[in-house]
Parts: C-alpha cells; structure tokens; sequence
C-alpha cells in the first residue's frame, strides 16, 4: 500500500470517528431531553484494495482495508423510563407507539416526547405547539369545565364532578419499521417517502398511555463515557498517524529534490 493510500484510510478513519464523537457529544446533550433516543454510530468496513501477495501470478492477492465509514446514525428505540410528574397534560407511551403531532400545515411529526399543554384555544399542543392528533367524539366547545383524564388506551375524557364524559381519543402510531422515521429535530420524526404508518392502534402495538408521567431519555450515560474514551483514543491515534505520514511525505519529497 502507498504513502497515498495510507494518508487516504488515516482520514476516513479520522472523519468516521470525528462524526461518532459528534453523535456521543449529542447523545450526552440529550440525556435530559424527554422521550429522547439515544443515537448508534454503525462502522462499516470501506472496500479492500487487492495487491498481490507475490510474483508468483497464481498467488491470491492480498485485502487491504482502506478504512471505515459510519453509514449509519439510527436512533436506539427501546424504552426509556418513566418519570411520574402530576400533571394532567404529561402523557408517557410505555410501549413501541409514537404520539401524532400536526402543524398549522397539517403535516405530521410522530414523537415520544408528552410534554404537552392547553394552548388558549384549549388545544393540547407539544412544546413547540405542534397540536396533538385527537379524534373528538365531542366538538371542543361542547366539552363540559372539569379534569382532564386519559386512559391507558388513550380514552380522553372529562371528569366533572361526579360526572365523567368522554370526548375523544388519542391517534397514535406505529411505523411497519422503526428505520422507516427520519429524525427532524427537534425530538420529531416523520415517515420516509413512499413508506407507511399505523394509526389507531390500541394494546402491545402502541403501548398503554400513562397519564401524569413523561418518559426519561434512554441515553445510558455510564455507556456513552466509555465509547467516548475509546473514540477520543482511536481519534488521537489516526490523528498521529495523519502527522507521521505527512512527515514521512514531506521527508521523500526532500529526498527526491
């Protein structure tokens, strides 16, 4: 292999490692974030480059890595835990389901993020007021003054007193396959093109809703430590490598004058 190709591998290897620090740094930023999912940094090997092994032409060549490459930043969607809060309005999925969200567009983000609230047309809306997808049973301004009570199947109803009304139901959803969601920002999701969803689902697809809790990240940190030691290491040693080489190029350039 060439002083060139070495050069070549050393930088793939200090891009993909720069970028897997980069998600390690941002997961550790979110740890605190509700419903956050912690992302993965999948490597994969680039091509070997065949040299031969000998002058002997029937001899098998050799493979020679040419580096690595993260092809991957999927989130990790298993469950976090769940933080009791008291409030009426904090909603926790405990289970694979997303809740629907939808712009002044229309256009639908899915999240794990239940932190929500009444906007000042009574609307349960997330934090960046994105309005939580509800089938009314009962027109909004028919709903009777009481307290907000949401059952595990996602029943919303008003309590009045004696009195309890049902109103609505959350539409909740579930991809056919968590790789089809594009993370957006802002803790959002949305289905790839041509993909699908599954809405008004109840039971194991979604989960139960669990009213006045919100769920944690699932970033383990003591984990995200360790990877981030390990890359910082690899990071420093591709970053020497980069130094030698350079020197070592410059050296045969000397040389060759």
């Amino acid at each position: 292999m060439g002083i060139n190709n070495l050069f070549a591998t050393n930088v793939t290897g200090v891009t993909g490692l720069q970028r897997q620090l980069d998600i390690i740094a941002n997961n550790v930023a979110n740890s605190t974030t509700t419903g956050y999912k912690a992302r993965q940094a999948s490597f994969q090997e680039l091509l070997n480059q065949d040299v031969k092994a000998g002058v002997d032409p029937a001899s098998q060549p050799l493979g020679l890595n040419a580096g690595l490459n993260v092809t991957n930043q999927a989130p990790d969607f298993k469950q976090g835990n769940l933080e009791e809060t008291g409030r009426q309005t904090d909603l926790a999925l405990n289970g694979p389901g997303f809740f629907g969200l939808r712009d002044a567009n229309g256009n639908l983000y899915l999240s794990r993020d239940g932190a929500f609230s009444f906007d000042s047309d009574q609307n349960l809306v997330s934090a960046q007021g994105l309005k939580v997808e509800l089938n009314e049973s009962l027109p909004k301004a028919q709903w009777p003054k009481g307290t907000l009570k949401i059952g595990r199947d996602g029943q919303v109803y008003i309590k009045e007193q004696d009195q309890t009304t049902a109103v609505g139901q959350l539409v909740l959803y579930q991809a056919q396959n968590n790789e089809d969601l594009l993370s957006v920002g802002n803790n959002l999701y949305q289905v790839a093109p041509g993909r699908t969803l599954q809405s008004n689902l109840t039971g194991a697809n979604v989960g139960a809703v669990i009213q006045g809790s919100l769920e944690s990240a699932n970033v383990d940190l003591a984990a995200e430590m360790s990877n981030l030691i390990i890359a910082q290491r690899s990071y420093s040693m591709n970053t020497q490598m980069l130094k030698a080489n350079d020197e070592l190029w410059e050296a045969i350039n000397a040389f060759s004058r």
